[in-house]
């Protein structure tokens, strides 16, 4: 929505504000659901990578989000940025953890 809509040169509005808050609550819930499966046991070595990506890319994405809430006029540009900076990290916490785009791996 946010390439869609500066493909279009449209105006910063409430979809792209709740998408925005969304997508940065989902990151939220993800690095929660990760720290309670690290604290009931589940923790092997390369996790340490897959935390600390998952955790930059729950904190750019809220920090892209809210400045850009409180500036006087809200772009669509920042956003953008900030979860493609997300998806980034995101994937390479995927990585980190030894899971490929076509592999699969079994952690005892």
């Amino acid at each position: 929505m946010l390439g869609l809509g500066l493909a279009q040169k449209k105006p910063f509005g409430k979809i792209h504000r709740i998408l925005g808050a969304s997508f940065a609550g989902s990151l939220h819930l993800q690095v929660l659901i990760g720290l309670a499966m690290v604290a009931m046991g589940n923790f092997y070595p390369k996790l340490i990578g897959h935390l600390s990506m998952m955790i930059l890319a729950a904190v750019v994405a809220q920090a892209t989000v809210t400045i850009n809430r409180k500036r006087p006029t809200p772009g669509l540009q920042l956003p953008l940025i900030g979860v493609l900076i997300a998806l980034v990290c995101i994937f390479g916490g995927v990585m980190a953890i030894g899971r490929g785009l076509f592999t699969m791996t079994v952690v005892s």
